[in-house]
């Protein structure tokens, strides 16, 4: 056989990153029954390629009146009829459920680990305002201290998290594992709340009578 091209190794399966070799031979010397033509439009319109079909089965009967067309389909509906991207669509709508709880829930666990350990200092609180200490300063300390739990939580945790994306970069499709918009925005959410844990707290333990606050278990 005449070679009259080479094309690139490629994935023949959505679901793992096994590359197999392919030979494409003429249609006369490698019959099989199933052939596909695959026309491409300038427009991914699904409607349009819908119209387009009967001049399309039009032009090859003028081609060929006796070519067997049976079926003549969108590429929009195989792909939405694949069972192996159906589950890839599947897991990656589960993966995105459990990515929008997962921010949920750490917020609020941050949120509440930091409002407990704040509130276990009512009493330490109160005996600095007893010795003097004025509300501003014990606000500030509480809140320095809680920027630099917080900045050290956020820097563990951006370095776990670019060392999982290394992990689940085989599983990403058009998204990098070390988006910056992503782990900005989730660093940001986290120590916003953490921050909000810290001066919520702060400031009600600030306004009890000291008194009261060596008094409190």
């Amino acid at each position: 056989m005449e070679i009259v091209g080479v094309v690139n190794n490629h994935r023949h399966n959505v679901q793992n990153d096994f590359i197999s070799c392919r030979l494409f031979v003429p249609l006369a010397q490698g019959y099989s029954g199933q052939t596909y033509l695959h026309v491409r439009l300038n427009t991914g319109d699904r409607d349009a390629v819908v119209v387009f079909m009967p001049t399309l089965r039009q032009t090859l009967r003028e081609i060929d009146p006796d070519l067997p067309l049976l079926q003549m389909t969108p590429y929009v509906d195989l792909m939405d009829k694949s069972p192996d991207l159906w589950i890839v669509k599947l897991g990656a709508t589960l993966f995105g459920a459990f990515g929008a709880i997962a921010p949920l829930l750490a917020v609020v666990g941050v949120y509440g680990v930091k409002a407990y350990a704040v509130a276990c200092r009512t009493r330490e609180i109160g005996i600095r305002m007893a010795l003097g200490a004025h509300r501003r300063d014990v606000f500030a300390l509480i809140m320095r201290q809680g920027l630099l739990q917080t900045a050290l939580a956020v820097g563990a945790g951006l370095l776990l998290s670019l060392a999982a994306g290394r992990v689940l970069a085989k599983i990403l499709y058009q998204v990098s594992p070390t988006d910056p918009l992503g782990l900005v925005s989730a660093s940001l959410m986290l120590a916003t709340a953490a921050l909000l844990a810290c001066f919520l707290p702060a400031r009600r333990a600030t306004r009890v009578n000291p008194m009261k606050a060596l008094r409190s278990e």
